[in-house]
């Protein structure tokens, strides 16, 4: 279980902060953002970094479990793993479901982070600072657009020749009205500039199915799904895009219980330059759609 909460008796009046300080060996900045979220109360009232506290209080911490996933590549500063699919990058909130970072930190310790994020449904590379003093570096890289990113796809309905999808991209926050479906972006004049490159590998035409190779030029928030469900060639196994909204919100208030379902979208490649190496990291999953024969190839 990720988060536990575990009850404290203290003898002795002290500071909050400084009591989770000492309880989970973290900075006094670290100890604030438990004292933010609330993780520290006091007969379930939330306790403040002001605050003196003596008695009994509750914390809520992350106590990650190892997931047994091994990292295709470890560096000094960094470290990548091959998620599979279904699998959160991130805890959700104080939920049992387990995520990438239980194992990262179980691995490399409370400091290593993922830099970078992907889909719960997307499986594929996950670049992951082994320290924090790497991580702005590492995160800087992604978001200067100075790493190239490769992900594979396998899309409803034939797609011919390589095009550019140029729509761009509304990303609803929790205050938004714009859709009931918090988590679905929108196609919308109102949004960001969103650029997918898409090239096309083979179709297989007893499935009806391309496989594509696709660069997306903008990182928006599902961004390769919402731009291929939008030109008619949703995403085999899409959930969320190119269906109707009640399908999407059957599938997400059964998202965790139902580990079957398959987005057959994968990070397939990462390239980059980083301390003066050159770096090309190639996934090693098996990603294909089953018996996917009889296919023409497209040059």
């Amino acid at each position: 279980m990720p988060f536990i909460t575990k009850t404290f008796n203290l003898p002795n009046s002290q500071k909050a902060f400084l009591f989770i300080m000492n309880t989970l060996g973290c900075s006094q900045k670290q100890a604030q953002k438990h004292l933010d979220k609330n993780r520290l109360k006091q007969n379930n009232i939330p306790i403040h970094k002001s605050q003196t506290i003596i008695g009994k209080v509750s914390l809520t911490y992350f106590q990650p479990s190892s997931l047994n996933i091994e990292p295709i590549f470890i560096t000094p500063y960094f470290a990548i793993y091959d998620k599979p699919p279904n699998l959160l990058v991130h805890p959700k909130g104080y939920f049992e479901h387990l995520s990438l970072c239980d194992d990262i930190k179980v691995r490399f310790g409370k400091e290593a982070n993922p830099v970078h994020r992907l889909d719960y449904e997307t499986s594929g590379l996950i670049m992951v600072s082994k320290n924090k003093k790497f991580e702005p570096e590492l995160k800087s890289l992604f978001e200067t657009k100075k790493i190239s990113k490769t992900y594979l796809a396998f899309v409803e309905g034939e797609i011919e020749f390589p095009q550019t999808i140029d729509l761009p991209i509304f990303v609803p926050t929790k205050q938004s009205k714009f859709t009931d479906l918090g988590i679905k972006c929108q196609i919308s004049k109102n949004g960001k500039p969103s650029i997918t490159k898409i090239f096309p590998i083979y179709y297989d035409e007893q499935k009806n199915l391309t496989l594509l190779k696709i660069i997306p030029i903008t990182g928006r928030t599902h961004q390769i799904r919402l731009h291929l469900s939008e030109i008619g060639h949703k995403i085999m196994g899409e959930p969320l895009y190119g269906v109707d909204n009640q399908n999407a919100r059957n599938y997400l208030d059964k998202k965790f219980s139902t580990p079957s379902h398959r987005l057959m979208l994968h990070a397939q490649n990462l390239s980059f330059e980083y301390k003066n190496i050159f770096y090309h990291i190639t996934s090693c999953m098996n990603f294909h759609a089953t018996n996917c024969q009889n296919s023409k190839i497209q040059s």
